[in-house]
């Protein structure tokens, strides 16, 4: 990676660790922990954004970075920090308990730090909660994740389809294994 993505990428670990301690490292650079590697300009992160009060308090105070939108209440807020674009999501749907922050994993990236990543189960999970909304892409990419895991012995079936009924995707999730 090169320099400046590394000093974004470092930025807007510790920013979302200090307002959203329960983040996890979602997207392509949490699936290239668990499926074919992939190249990627952006960093995403799942965050809770149904905690208004913290959310507009990141608005208020982005005068280090740019953001959008400027208002609370969405899914997915962008933030430019250093010329790299960083997102904060929560997938209409999609639910966040303690038990997938219990499930994160503490990774360390290489000129980064120490970054939380969503777990296979989760992380497929929420690809196939996307599915429902932006199509067949995302489910391809919940059943990379499923495989290659599958693969390692990293993938708990049990609990995956448990969140996926939780999430009202049990029928998309066994057609996923």
């Amino acid at each position: 990676m090169e320099m400046r993505f590394k000093e974004a990428f470092r930025k807007a670990v510790r920013l979302i660790d200090r307002f959203y301690p329960d983040y996890a490292l979602i997207g392509r650079f949490a699936r290239n922990f668990y499926a074919m590697p992939e190249t990627t300009l952006d960093i995403d992160f799942l965050v809770d954004l149904d905690d208004h009060q913290v959310l507009a308090e990141i608005i208020d105070r982005s005068l280090e970075y740019e953001i959008s939108p400027k208002d609370v209440g969405h899914w997915q807020y962008k933030l430019l920090i250093k010329g790299v674009r960083v997102d904060l999501v929560k997938p209409p749907g999609f639910k966040i308990d303690k038990e997938v922050i219990s499930r994160r994993r503490l990774m360390s990236l290489e000129g980064i730090g120490k970054v939380y990543v969503l777990s296979p189960e989760d992380l497929a999970v929420l690809y196939a909660v996307s599915s429902t909304n932006r199509g067949v892409r995302d489910a391809l990419k919940a059943k990379d994740i499923i495989i290659y895991s599958k693969r390692r012995y990293d993938f708990n079936v049990d609990y995956f389809l448990r969140k996926c009924e939780e999430n009202s995707l049990k029928a998309v999730c066994l057609a996923l294994l």
